[in-house]
């Protein structure tokens, strides 16, 4: 796919690169990479190059991929520079006209990417967009797939639960559930505002036009800033349950009760994760909704937050 026998690089473009970054999760990222081989075998029409972007992983994992996958581009970096530097160097050595930047716990199927690509080829306006994302421990969908932008009320009616309680009437949720547009059909193709950067399929042309990620986010929010650039450029962002894939959510953070005792993710870097999950709400607010709304409402906001994080910080887990 990218790398020749005699070590060379093919310079040749592709219909798709597919970017992996990876922060320990041996196990995990073996199984999903084999996934990702089992599926790009079984798609003839297409051409696909894997790189993995390796932070500086402790449990053997860059070895295993090189061992195991040889036709993968493996980038070992000194140091975890976080989620949104890895993947622009990642995207540096790629050369696919669609990119696939994927978490290290995803599991495709067959027909997963090639129905993707048929259906962003056959609506040019789509800029980014994500399949019917499972949850791997319950069936259900991976809500952080499917997102409104965080606007202090989709935030406030969130995080105290009104969504969730009214979430029974469409009506009340295009009110009270903004913020995972819980008024949609998901049986049926739609715009959402945002998907998650753990499998997000996009254009090559809109993701530079949109500044690919922003390093300033080290982990968490990255994924919600470059919707928002997309769509301001007039992108859509589309929800095509026509294609589905499983994440094993969690396993790279050890943040989620459903998969924590699974993760193996050490303490100090769930630390280290888990306040990055809360400065991150600060700092997109401050890049995209500082002059929409007042400092009374940025103060309120912000302390929400600092709310959030303090209670979160009881049950360790986001």
């Amino acid at each position: 796919m990218v790398r020749k026998s005699d070590g060379r690089v093919d310079t040749e473009i592709v219909d798709v690169s597919i970017i992996i970054v990876t922060y320990n999760g041996r196990e995990i990222t073996l199984r999903t990479l084999a996934a990702y081989r089992t599926a790009i075998a079984a798609d003839t029409d297409h051409q696909y190059e894997v790189i993995v972007v390796d932070n500086a992983s402790q449990d053997g994992v860059a070895d295993a991929i090189e061992a195991g996958f040889p036709d993968v581009l493996l980038i070992r970096n000194p140091d975890n520079v976080g989620f949104s530097a890895a993947n622009n160097l990642g995207f540096g050595a790629s050369r696919g006209q669609r990119l696939l930047f994927s978490n290290p716990d995803i599991e495709v199927n067959p027909g997963t990417l090639p129905t993707l690509i048929n259906l962003v080829d056959a609506n040019p306006d789509v800029g980014a967009c994500t399949p019917f994302l499972r949850l791997a421990r319950t069936g259900e969908i991976d809500w952080g797939a499917h997102r409104g932008f965080p606007t202090p009320w989709a935030a406030l009616t969130y995080f105290t639960r009104l969504a969730h309680l009214l979430r029974r009437s469409r009506s009340l949720s295009r009110i009270f559930g903004q913020y995972h547009l819980l008024d949609r059909d998901l049986t049926q193709p739609h715009d959402v505002d945002v998907i998650r950067g753990g499998f997000f399929f996009t254009r090559r042309e809109a993701f530079v036009r949109a500044g690919q990620w922003d390093e300033d986010y080290f982990m968490f929010g990255e994924d919600i800033d470059l919707c928002y650039q997309m769509k301001r450029l007039g992108y859509r962002i589309m929800f095509y349950p026509q294609a589905e894939a499983i994440h094993y959510h969690g396993m790279t953070t050890g943040l989620k009760r459903h998969s924590q005792g699974l993760s193996p993710v050490d303490e100090a870097a769930q630390a280290r994760v888990y306040n990055a999950f809360y400065d991150t709400m600060k700092l997109f607010y401050d890049k995209n909704y500082r002059d929409r709304y007042g400092g009374l409402v940025r103060w309120l906001v912000f302390r929400g937050v600092d709310l959030r994080r303090a209670l979160g910080r009881r049950r360790g887990t986001v």
